[in-house]
């Protein structure tokens, strides 16, 4: 049986509400099959169209090649289905498939180079500029070593007219940073990148920064250089699309003294390497990564353990720096030959082994506030503040590991009670793991709770933030000082949204309920209750809605504005399940409780549900009535909405004139009374 419409939509819908992530690109997957096999050619171009971004930055680059493909050679053999917006993006797109190309050492150099042709050929007879086209053959010349076409590309580049298919004003320089610092030329690096490295598009600031800090290093600029690390690496921290850029932040900790540093960089993003976003990533970062922990090694840190776990969390193991530097090293080489059978040359096996034998510009730069980075002026400098680092230092140098490490836990306490979040944030990271090197179980613990405080604040720290919960869940019995999990687990799921986030909510209630809190299980069931109103009810929301019934049927006194509330949500999921005379029970009690002047707006919102299902059933006179009605009681407030309804009343009717005269009192058209009477009940406004 073929997919309808409707159910690829609901398909896609579904994709997306899932996290970036293999997860996601598994179910868009499906949803392109579905498409396939269905025949819809415009849904399946759209699909994949939209789709192509999200595995770009989402770190998939094989599944956008595969996406990519598929929409070029439909255009080419059914344009009629492909607007001018969507051949205007596949343009764009030729852009990101050959920076992709050539990090895959099995890609024939011969097939990037027709990709490439392909490209100036389309966008000569698009009549736009060759500046993209130029900037992306200087991107394969360089990545191949042949410097002398490099420059030849870049040189048309920066001569080149500008237009819509040039990439951003930060994004072209950043390229040309990468140029001049291969040449040497740092000073001209800096003059050019220093200017666009506060922001641009998706993909800066970041990239900027992580380019910038060579030539910063190199020219002795080494507190712009410690912004640019502290600055870029919190930017793509939890991106596997920014590997290779997350590699030059592990080798300027390799290049600064920064070897510890580098070390929780390495431990953290060791993982990435079973799952990258490409081979020539994982070279990157692999060759940062041994140079680091060769110097731990020749420092005699050989036998310093890393934490090690797989890709998805299922395994966890520990090695020894000497082992993983092994490790990477050999996978760098491996790789780099690779490329140099594919390319014809040395070009990358040499780069990777200077890279591995890089001796360091400086000795030690401070990069926190733990090792002595100073931030302010010394006369604004907190003694209290400053009095802990020294404390952790103390601590350090007389062997006390377990003091050290409660001292490091303090020290980001009193950072985060200054308003200092990124500080505190790198504080706290580098206090957990010597927590639990210290075997200090209880203040870990609560070192990951004051991460899970600090991370949920921003959008960006949303990666770690489900890591350090995941943690806490895993650990049982909370010590002192600590909120109940099924607290920490309600609050993540104001976070944490969708799917994820209704996880949370019912773990939360299940725990409420094992503790024998009825009220906070009603409370928790009730949020979850929302959340599943916006979706199509499943076997968990129907057991959510019975355990709301049942609750909320033995709550004395069960407040009337919650109890409408609750038969509002119930309604949607009903009326989304065609179980629409229960829908209506359900709207006929919310009315009833949504009495007095008070919830007048939440009972006109109910009626009008109850409305639009009148028309589902076939009883447009009622309709009409309970329309009108609203219509009566308050002309302003829901009276789009209800003249929607009532136009749709009366046309059901045969009075066709009548709706168009009700419809021009509001200046109202057709596309309104679309917006205002979709399918389903729509979201229910609870803000009053």
């Amino acid at each position: 049986m073929t997919t309808s419409a409707h159910e690829l939509r609901e398909r896609l819908t579904q994709a997306y509400a899932l996290p970036s992530g293999p997860a996601r690109f598994a179910a868009l997957d499906a949803v392109f099959r579905h498409a396939d096999a269905a025949g819809d050619v415009p849904f399946a171009f759209s699909a994949r169209m939209s789709a192509i971004s999200d595995f770009h930055h989402g770190g998939d680059p094989t599944r956008a090649f595969l996406a990519f493909s598929w929409c070029l050679a439909t255009f080419d053999r059914q344009p009629e289905v492909v607007g001018a917006h969507h051949a205007r993006s596949l343009l764009w797109d030729f852009k990101w498939i050959v920076w992709a190309l050539p990090q895959f050492p099995d890609i024939p150099l011969e097939r990037t180079m027709a990709v490439l042709d392909d490209m100036q050929r389309r966008y000569q007879l698009a009549g736009h500029s060759l500046h993209a086209v130029h900037q992306h053959r200087w991107l394969v010349a360089h990545h191949v070593g042949d410097m002398a076409a490099a420059q030849e590309s870049y040189d048309r580049m920066v001569t080149a007219k500008r237009d819509s298919m040039s990439d951003c004003s930060a994004c072209v320089p950043s390229g040309q940073v990468r140029h001049l610092t291969s040449l040497g030329r740092f000073d001209e690096a800096i003059t050019i990148g220093e200017p666009f490295k506060r922001g641009g598009c998706t993909e800066q600031p970041q990239w900027m920064l992580s380019e910038l800090l060579t030539p910063y290093l190199r020219t002795g600029r080494f507190d712009e250089a410690v912004e640019a690390h502290r600055d870029g690496y919190r930017r793509i921290r939890d991106d596997r699309h920014h590997l290779d850029n997350l590699s030059q932040h592990v080798l300027f900790c390799g290049l600064t003294g920064n070897e510890a540093r580098g070390l929780e960089l390495v431990e953290r993003h060791l993982s990435w390497l079973e799952r990258p976003s490409s081979p020539y990533a994982a070279m990157e970062f692999a060759a940062s990564a041994a140079l680091v922990l060769g110097r731990l090694r020749a420092a005699g840190h050989a036998d310093l353990v890393l934490s090690r776990r797989s890709d998805d969390g299922t395994r966890r193991w520990e090695a020894t720096v000497a082992e993983v530097h092994d490790e990477v090293a050999g996978q760098a080489r491996a790789i780099a030959a690779r490329f140099d059978v594919r390319n014809g040359n040395r070009h990358q096996s040499e780069r990777v082994e200077a890279r591995m034998a890089a001796t360091p510009v400086a000795q030690r730069v401070p990069l926190t506030v733990l090792a002595g980075r100073v931030t302010t002026p010394a006369r604004a400098v907190d003694p209290a503040l400053a009095a802990l680092v020294e404390r952790v230092a103390g601590l350090t140098a007389t062997g006390d590991q377990a003091g050290a490490a409660r001292a490091r836990l303090d020290v980001a306490h009193a950072l985060r009670n200054a308003g200092r979040q990124e500080d505190a944030i790198e504080a706290a990271e580098e206090a957990v793991r010597s927590l639990d090197r210290a075997g200090l179980r209880d203040d870990a613990t609560r070192c990951r709770h004051l991460l899970w405080e600090l991370y949920r604040r921003a959008y960006h720290h949303r990666d770690p933030a489900r890591v350090v919960l995941a943690e806490l869940t895993r650990v049982g019995d909370l010590p002192d000082g600590i909120p109940p999990l099924e607290v920490i687990l309600e609050d993540a799921a104001d976070v944490l949204q969708d799917t994820e986030g209704l996880t949370h909510l019912i773990t939360a209630a299940d725990r409420h309920r094992a503790n024998g809190s009825a009220d906070a299980e009603l409370r928790v069931l009730r949020k979850a209750l929302v959340q599943l109103a916006n979706r199509r009810p499943d076997d968990v929301a129907w057991a959510v809605l019975a355990r709301v019934d049942a609750l909320g049927a033995a709550e004395q006194p069960t407040p009337p504005e919650q109890a409408g509330r609750d038969q509002v949500a119930a309604a949607r999921m009903l009326a989304a399940a065609d179980r629409t005379a229960e829908a209506l029970d359900r709207l006929d009690a919310a009315v009833t409780r949504f009495d007095g002047d008070e919830l007048a707006a939440h009972r006109r919102s109910a009626r009008l549900h109850r409305a639009r299902l009148r028309l589902r059933v076939g009883e447009p006179a009622r309709a009409e009535a309970e329309a009108r009605e609203v219509l009566a009681e308050d002309p302003d407030e829901y009276g789009y909405e209800a003249t929607a309804v009532l136009a749709l009343a009366l046309r059901a009717q045969g009075r066709a004139d009548e709706a168009d005269e009700a419809l021009a009192v509001r200046e109202m058209d057709q596309d309104d009374v679309d917006f205002y009477t979709e399918e389903d009940l729509g979201p229910y406004d609870d803000e009053d």
